[in-house]
């Protein structure tokens, strides 16, 4: 239902505000709204809320998943969604999705990369209920992720280390994330607060003396066409705004294909550069193959 809640959100600001969505296009102004296209509710409200538009759980149509959810005047003109609070969210001139269908993946073979211990989990080996925390564990077990982040001799929480400069990934904070403090969306044309109260949610956070990983993952059939910068973007500001610059931090997406008796990962790690959401680049992109 979401393409229907943003075609009407489409209709309910062209009825309450007939010239702003011309005007706005017409200037070179990154966000809507803002000091030069206020809030037509409310002129000094910063973000348009689910209760402007007398639209119920928010949660449905925002956040945006997937571009072909948008309404088509909102995907042809490149104006995007971004939550910044609770029900909340501001237009983005500029796209939240990250296209996975041309990136030339590195092939690795199960017998480029070893498990963490000398066993994996016959609880992740089964046919356990499919989920994507099951299958981030499959591949921290698997070494995948140890592999992938350059790391072959870490220990995933490794209770005894018998040299000090020995390495090891430990799990930090991850789950859903509700914000006490604000954070900025920060691009090269300008910023936007995301407000106290907003909640997100982190897959999966591990960390080493030197450095903070972040994951995203999504799990299905088939390779996943595209998925939302946000979901990294996120966890990569929050941690940035809780720590400053004592740790590099890194964002991963992870997307497992899963099919009947087979599965295979494609992990790309994305670079945001000075944690700005409009300048990424692909660090690496890797395709494991499991046995």
């Amino acid at each position: 239902m979401a393409k229907k809640d943003w075609e009407e959100i489409e209709q309910t600001l062209n009825t309450i505000s007939p010239t702003l969505f011309d005007n706005f296009l017409d200037s070179d102004t990154p966000f809507l709204p803002c000091n030069d296209f206020q809030n037509p509710f409310t002129a000094n409200s910063n973000n348009f809320s689910a209760s402007q538009f007398s639209k119920e759980k928010p949660g449905k149509w925002i956040p945006l998943y997937k571009s072909s959810d948008l309404s088509q005047f909102f995907s042809s003109n490149n104006l995007y969604p971004v939550r910044a609070g609770q029900a909340e969210f501001f237009f983005y001139r500029g796209t939240i999705f990250f296209d996975l269908q041309n990136i030339d993946y590195e092939e690795i073979t199960p017998e480029q990369y070893k498990p963490i211990d000398s066993f994996v989990p016959s609880t992740l080996k089964v046919n356990f209920q499919r989920n994507e925390n099951a299958y981030l564990n499959k591949a921290v077990a698997l070494g995948i992720i140890n592999h992938f982040v350059e790391g072959d001799d870490y220990n995933i929480l490794e209770t005894t280390i018998h040299n000090k400069h020995g390495n090891r990934l430990l799990y930090g904070q991850f789950g859903k994330i509700k914000l006490t403090n604000s954070l900025t969306f920060k691009t090269t044309q300008g910023n936007k607060t995301i407000n106290a109260g907003f909640q997100f949610e982190i897959d999966l956070v591990l960390e080493n003396e030197e450095e903070i990983i972040i994951f995203e993952a999504k799990t299905g059939p088939q390779p996943q066409k595209s998925f939302s910068l946000l979901q990294l973007y996120y966890p990569l500001i929050y941690f940035r705004e809780l720590l400053g610059s004592k740790k590099k931090i890194r964002t991963v997406f992870i997307d497992i294909i899963t099919m009947e008796n087979r599965e295979e990962y494609q992990l790309i790690e994305i670079i945001f550069s000075t944690d700005f959401f409009n300048l990424i680049q692909i660090q690496k992109q890797v395709h494991y193959l499991i046995a």
